[in-house]
């Protein structure tokens, strides 16, 4: 009798510590106004630089409430590692733009906080950094294969650092504007100020849901500019004209030399038009029949939420601008058998990001990105 009440105690102890596994292994979905009150960075080994470029684009904006917020707007520079020690190795960049929910809150509270501190990319390239991703990476939010996918990825080609640049973006009413100020006031002074390759072939534009479809269209009608684009959970409902904007540019596209896509969603996100053979997955195919590399994941464990952090989706797209960067950079002959060269001070830091010599590769290349 004894012998099995003991039984019976072992068997709904080791019930109540299952649970508690499963308890602890399910995925953690946080309130969206939980992770919009954040303000703070994080502590990581990617540092984030604010600063504020001049405007005669946008000389103030609409906030949260209405009220005009004067410019300048703040920019968020999430930098390399080593990018303070490493000093003589350049970068591409990726401008990251931020979905509805960013500008809903407007340049202050939204704008650039939207990817460094909403979506913790600079969490994202630690993880991508370090080599080795686990369920924690994603806070459970990914299934045992594509987390077999991710860390095959990482060791067959190792992630390398890159430039990510997060910047407020005013909804889709303002794309054209938006784009006179990207292209024209916040690039050149990145492309002045810090070590990267002024050159589309080096340069990335992406986005989460809104500013996934915004990125897909600039790149469209700039693609002198990006040689990449990319879209995190695209929302083309909300944007149904983004496929007659890409189409209407294909002939410009393939003059500056083609640009490589990598669109990425989720099963359960309800702007998922790719699954169900909808806008995403007649744009994709489009894509791929003008000729272009086009990549497409689409993951299992999410819905529609901030992409970077805690999802899939956000360590998928920056693995992938690294990858395409660091290619070009090894076929062109740069950052090739660099030792790490430490700055004596921050004045020769800032001396060196400020040296720019590389020029814009011609236009009306024929060659496709990712095919040198």
């Amino acid at each position: 009798m004894i012998g099995k009440k003991k039984l019976i105690a072992f068997f709904l102890l080791s019930l109540i510590i299952a649970s508690g596994i499963v308890a602890q292994a399910a995925p953690k979905e946080e309130p969206w106004a939980e992770i919009e009150a954040r303000t703070k960075f994080l502590r990581t080994k990617h540092y984030i630089e604010v600063i504020r470029v001049h405007s005669d684009v946008f000389r103030s904006a609409k906030g949260k409430g209405g009220q005009d917020i004067p410019g300048p707007f703040p920019v968020h520079v999430v930098l390399p590692e080593n990018y303070e020690t490493d000093i003589n190795r350049r970068y591409g960049v990726v401008y990251l733009l931020g979905g509805k929910s960013g500008w809903d809150n407007g340049p202050e509270l939204g704008g650039a906080t939207y990817w460094s501190v909403w979506c913790k990319t600079p969490l994202t390239m630690d993880n991508l950094k370090s080599g080795v991703l686990n369920r924690t990476s994603f806070q459970d939010n990914v299934s045992d294969q594509e987390l077999a996918i991710f860390n095959q990825w990482l060791r067959e080609h190792q992630y390398e650092d890159l430039i990510v640049v997060s910047l407020w973006n005013p909804g889709g009413g303002a794309t054209a504007t938006y784009e006179k100020y990207l292209i024209e006031e916040v690039i050149p002074f990145i492309d002045a100020h810090y070590r990267t390759m002024p050159d589309r072939r080096f340069r990335g534009i992406d986005g989460a849901c809104a500013g996934a479809a915004q990125a897909i269209m600039i790149s469209a009608r700039r693609p002198d500019v990006f040689a990449y684009a990319g879209g995190q959970q695209t929302d083309l409902g909300s944007y149904p004209m983004t496929p007659d904007v890409w189409r209407s540019n294909v002939a410009r596209i393939k003059k500056a030399g083609g640009i490589a896509y990598n669109i990425n969603t989720n099963v359960k996100d309800g702007c998922n038009t790719y699954s169900n053979g909808g806008r995403l997955y007649e744009l994709v195919q489009d894509m791929k029949a003008s000729g272009f590399p086009v990549d497409v994941h689409v993951f299992q464990s999410c819905g529609h939420g901030y992409s970077a952090y805690r999802y899939p989706n956000g360590h998928q797209a920056l693995y992938w601008f690294s990858k395409q960067f660091s290619k070009n950079f090894k076929t062109l002959g740069i950052n090739q058998g660099l030792e790490p060269t430490i700055a004596s001070d921050t004045k020769q830091i800032k001396s060196v990001s400020q040296t720019v010599g590389q020029k814009p590769d011609a236009k009306g290349s024929s060659v496709l990105p990712g095919y040198w």
